[in-house]
C-alpha cells in the first residue's frame, strides 16, 4: 500500500491538517470517506487505495479501478467556513483546477486542460475524473488520476479514452523509482511506457511505482489546499479567470444533454461564468448558462 507519511511529507506545508489512510484494496475511497463523515471526522481526512472494487465517479458512474492509478478521496467541510450550500458545486471546478496544476507541472507539452465541469484531459485523452458528494454538512471529493497504464486498459464511456501520466511526463520529474534502471528504456511522449518497471512479474505495483503515486498524491493535496483556500475566501469568482485560461471547451460547438440523454441545448462555448455555469451562444447570438448538476456535455 502507499505510505501515508510519505504522502504527508510530499504535501507539506499545508493549511488543511491532512490525515491519510492508505489501503491496498477497498470498495471505494469515496465510501470510506463517507463512513468517516458518519463518524464525525474532521476536514482533511483522506483515503487512498491501490485498487477499488466498487469505484464510481460523477453522477454515480462506475469506474474501473485497476492498480496503476491514484484513487484518492478527501473530506472537506466548507459549510463550517461559511460557504452557502448553493455554492458547493463550484468546489468540484476548483478541485479540477488543482489537479490540472499538478499534472501540467509534469509536462509543458502535453496540453493538459480542464473539461467542464471537472475532468482533466491531455492531448492523449482523459487523465482524471472527479466527483463531489455532499453528505451530512460535509463534502466527499473523489479523485482518480491515471498514472501507470495497467495490463488491461479499462473502457471509458464518453468521448475520450484514457491517458496516462507516465506517457506525458518529463522523465526527470517522474523518475522516483528506487530501482536504478526503472525508466532506462523510456521515451517521453512516445510509444514506450515511461516506467517499464511499474509492475512486477505478478502484476503488483513496484515499490518505485508506489513512490511515484505518493509523490503525485502529496502534490495533489498541496494544490487542493491552495485552491481551496482561495475558493473559501473569494468563491469560484476568485478562480474563474484561471479556470477559463485552461478550459478545453471554449470556442467549441457542443450539445447539452439532460440526465435522460435528450439534447436540450446547442451552441458554441463562450466561457465558464463566476457561478461555475457553462455559457453557450446559439446561432442567433443569444447566451444561456448551464449548471453542472443539470446536464452533461455532448461533443
Amino acid at each position: 500500500m502507499l505510505d501515508a507519511q510519505a504522502i504527508a511529507m510530499a504535501a507539506r506545508p499545508t493549511r488543511i491538517p491532512y490525515a491519510c489512510r492508505c489501503f491496498d484494496e477497498i470498495d471505494s475511497t469515496n465510501e470510506e470517506v463517507k463512513r468517516r463523515i458518519e463518524k464525525g471526522e474532521p476536514e482533511g481526512t483522506v483515503a487512498t487505495a491501490l485498487v477499488q472494487t466498487g469505484g464510481y465517479g460523477r453522477q454515480g458512474r462506475r469506474w474501473a479501478s485497476p492498480a496503476g492509478s491514484l484513487y484518492l478521496s478527501l473530506l472537506l467541510r466548507p459549510l463550517d467556513h461559511g460557504v452557502a450550500a448553493k455554492d458547493l458545486p463550484t468546489l468540484s471546478l476548483a478541485v479540477a483546477l488543482a489537479v490540472h496544476d499538478v499534472l501540467a507541472s509534469f509536462s509543458d507539452d502535453a496540453g493538459v486542460v480542464v473539461k467542464w465541469p471537472n475532468d482533466v484531459l491531455c492531448s492523449q485523452g482523459k487523465l482524471c475524473g472527479i466527483s463531489l458528494e455532499a453528505v451530512r454538512q460535509a463534502v466527499c471529493i473523489g479523485i482518480g488520476i491515471n498514472v501507470f497504464e495497467p495490463a488491461e486498459v479499462p473502457e471509458l464511456t464518453g468521448s475520450f479514452g484514457p491517458a496516462y501520466l507516465e506517457r506525458i511526463a518529463d522523465l526527470s520529474v517522474l523518475h522516483r523509482f528506487k530501482g536504478e534502471d526503472a525508466c532506462s528504456d523510456a521515451l517521453p511522449f512516445g510509444g514506450k511506457r515511461a516506467c517499464a518497471a511499474a509492475f512486477d512479474d505478478a502484476g503488483r505495483l513496484s515499490v518505485g511505482a508506489c513512490s511515484v503515486l505518493e509523490d503525485v498524491a502529496g502534490r495533489l493535496l498541496a494544490s487542493v489546499d491552495r485552491l481551496y483556500a482561495q475558493w473559501l475566501h473569494g468563491g469560484f469568482a476568485a478562480l474563474v479567470d484561471e479556470y477559463n485560461a485552461h478550459a478545453y471547451l471554449t470556442g467549441r460547438s457542443v450539445g447539452i444533454a439532460s440526465m435522460n440523454g435528450d439534447v436540450v441545448a446547442r451552441g458554441e462555448v463562450v466561457r465558464t461564468d463566476e457561478r461555475g455555469c457553462l455559457v453557450l451562444r446559439d446561432a442567433g447570438g443569444a447566451e444561456c448558462a448551464i449548471a453542472s448538476g443539470e446536464a452533461h456535455v455532448v461533443l
